[in-house]
């Protein structure tokens, strides 16, 4: 299936305002670096998924980091319970202390980024929700994620993307380490669909330096351009 737009979203790739005092409000150590930001920030992803340069795919980017806001979450997200739900409050053993006066405008940055979404996208189209996860989550080297219901991607978009992987080596999971995928809501339908890259498929391990060589007939980053060359128009 081709779609006449796709949107391209990353939430979690940037590493902004950490050290930005009116935004983080965090206790940043050498271990809050190394052990949290460094692993579970989406390393590379605007390289990952930009080769496929075409009028009609688009790209939303969250320019700060998921532990200012996690522009992924949901309104009134479950794991808000756990102090992770659109503003993290708990994370690996830090607490973060929010001035009640600054939670306004941090939740204006989560609207931001969901409007931009709605503004990108348009009946028919695909919304690829793209991110990385660490090594040791998983053996899977893909995973595509997808939500059961009205959004959930056509099967030849699915089988495309799965076989593109598998015939090149690659192990892929279905909502497997991850599921679901990003929905914004717009008063048209949509299709959306998650791609996961475990770091270890793209990067080399114990540094942030892509590979230069993997053992696969074809990188992650030419597979992806396939992928979005197939998809769109």
């Amino acid at each position: 299936m081709q779609y006449s737009r796709i949107v391209i979203n990353e939430p979690h790739a940037s590493i902004e305002g950490l050290y930005d005092e009116r935004l983080s409000f965090w206790n940043i150590d050498e271990r809050f670096v190394n052990d949290i930001v460094l692993k579970w920030t989406d390393w590379h992803t605007d390289y990952l998924f930009h080769g496929c340069r075409k009028e009609h795919i688009r790209t939303v980017r969250f320019p700060y980091s998921r532990f200012i806001v996690d522009a992924e979450r949901l309104w009134n997200d479950p794991l808000e319970a756990a102090g992770q739900g659109i503003l993290y409050k708990q994370f690996d053993g830090y607490s973060r202390m929010i001035p009640q006066e600054q939670e306004a405008h941090l939740l204006s940055l989560w609207h931001q980024h969901q409007e931009r979404l709605r503004n990108s996208l348009c009946a028919d189209a695909l919304l690829l929700d793209c991110h990385s996860f660490p090594s040791e989550l998983s053996d899977v080297d893909i995973c595509i994620g997808y939500n059961e219901d009205w959004s959930k991607p056509s099967k030849d978009t699915i089988e495309l993307a799965v076989n593109l992987f598998e015939d090149c080596g690659y192990k892929v999971g279905i909502n497997e380490p991850y599921s679901n995928s990003e929905t914004p809501e717009c008063p048209f339908l949509y299709q959306s669909m998650m791609l996961e890259v475990n770091k270890k498929a793209y990067m080399e391990a114990g540094t942030l330096r892509l590979k230069q060589h993997v053992p696969y007939r074809k990188s992650v980053r030419e597979l992806m351009t396939t992928l979005l060359s197939a998809l769109s128009v």
